[in-house]
């Protein structure tokens, strides 16, 4: 009886405490070390630790009190326990790995930028995957950044931290051999979308803290692209009050950056061309504060801007007057991107809920629950007729769920890996192609599901 009670604890204490993501009713499915950055952010570093802690503890104790009495030592025991992971959820590692597999079409190559901070080209001439480049020669930090294709060459970013001190790079290599041709080392993380708009490299980054009683504040950098003496050189820095996540959006010829201090600030693209004779009250458009902070990805539809904030509030705003806003309660934290099908917005959340969307009056049409955890963006797919929404989960690999009306929100199986998966899949031809957060590149036939070939990307050799 013992050892059952114990076993119990045991697992207990994990799916609610140690897992990535707590999945109870004591919490918006959001890992600790997450928790407790937000807590901090919001109530200072003392309270906010504090805050951490108590969650910690009740989401603990809530299951293993229904399975073993608990007297006073148990309680001192349990509470050294706690404390020993409570300092583990405050260490902030950035882990990368969310990086989706990028096609080039015209050599029918990929890109991809692994959880160590390289990039890789791979190609697949004879059939078989294999790595044809990679930049830099070793790893070094970690990096979220899609790569992006610019006429012959390939822009990414990496960060590297040690404690509170991150140094960043940002740096554009040719397609064709992984050769460099400019970096710029910035004094900071780098957030994960970049933008380029008329030879302009834009990307943000966090200001440094000298203390937590600092206000947050980012940077918005302009690299010049050109073909002349300041290719690769900043040409112009636009300052942001608030934190970015998520990084910079390029729409209509603006520039979109929400912060997790819940402003949503809007800029002049067209302006940046010429922005050393341009002051920032040209520059800027608008800015819009909002009840909560902005931690989803922002996204584009008929000529609306789409997020969602901590609150789990999915907001659609007017391009033209963000002003003019509605939002609808998903319940639930939505850090993927939306799907715009059938008429309808697929949204996806945290806890694994489909919440379709009408976009005329922006009310919920169905919810579906998956019971899953959705990070990566999902995936439409039809397969002989019919119609399948890709869930890359935290866990259990890509879930299939039917989006056809005979057996809708069902499962119909899935593209199994047990590898956290955060990014989104790519489908080509009959291949299916998954980034795993520890940078191992998977390959499954689409039909078949089978899983064909695994490439470990930091090894740069077939997976074990």
């Amino acid at each position: 009886m013992l050892l059952k009670n114990l076993a119990i604890l045991l697992l207990s204490f994990y799916k609610f405490a140690i897992s990535p993501y707590i999945l109870s009713q004591c919490s918006y499915a959001i890992t600790c070390s997450d928790y407790s950055k937000i807590k901090v952010k919001e109530k200072g570093i003392f309270l906010g630790l504090l805050l951490s802690f108590l969650r910690l503890v009740k989401c603990t104790l809530m299951p293993i009190k229904h399975n073993i009495p608990i007297n006073n030592k148990f309680k001192l025991f349990l509470f050294s326990i706690l404390l020993f992971v409570f300092i583990s959820c405050t260490n902030f590692e950035h882990q990368g790995g969310w990086s989706n597999v990028v096609l080039d079409p015209d050599n029918e190559s990929f890109f991809v930028s692994s959880n160590q901070g390289k990039v890789f080209n791979i190609v697949t001439n004879d059939g078989i995957p294999r790595i044809n480049w990679s930049y830099p020669d070793e790893g070094k930090g970690t990096s979220y950044t899609d790569p992006i294709l610019y006429r012959d060459s390939v822009i990414s970013a990496k960060f590297d931290c040690r404690g509170k001190n991150c140094e960043g790079e940002v740096f554009e290599i040719r397609k064709s051999d992984g050769q460099i041709i400019w970096v710029k080392n910035i004094p900071s993380k780098i957030n994960p979308r970049i933008e380029i708009y008329n030879d302009i490299l834009i990307f943000s980054s966090l200001d440094k803290q000298n203390s937590v009683e600092d206000p947050k504040s980012s940077q918005i950098y302009l690299i010049s692209l050109k073909n002349d003496s300041n290719k690769g050189e900043v040409i112009g820095k636009i300052p942001v009050l608030g934190e970015i996540w998520n990084g910079v959006y390029l729409y209509d010829e603006k520039i979109f950056v929400a912060t997790m201090e819940g402003s949503l600030y809007t800029y002049d693209a067209t302006k940046l061309q010429d922005f050393s004779n341009n002051s920032l009250d040209q520059i800027s458009i608008d800015s819009i504060d909002f009840p909560h902070a902005i931690n989803s990805q922002l996204f584009f539809h008929e000529n609306k801007i789409m997020f969602s904030d901590v609150a789990g509030k999915f907001y659609s705003a007017s391009i033209e007057d963000p002003n003019n806003f509605v939002d609808v309660d998903l319940g639930n934290w939505m850090i993927a991107k939306p799907i715009f099908h059938n008429s309808l917005i697929y949204t996806f959340t945290l806890n694994g809920e489909i919440i379709t969307i009408q976009p005329e009056n922006f009310e919920i049409v169905e919810v579906i629950n998956t019971d899953k955890i959705v990070v990566g963006d999902p995936k439409v797919l039809e397969i002989d007729g019919d119609e399948y929404i890709l869930l890359p989960t935290e866990k259990e690999g890509i879930e299939i769920i039917n989006n056809s009306e005979f057996d809708k929100g069902n499962s119909s199986g899935r593209y199994s890996t047990e590898k956290k998966l955060y990014s989104s899949p790519l489908i080509f031809e009959n291949n299916l192609i998954i980034h795993t957060q520890e940078s191992e590149l998977l390959f499954f036939k689409v039909k078949s599901r089978d899983l064909y070939y695994c490439l470990d990307l930091n090894e740069e050799k077939i997976c074990d």
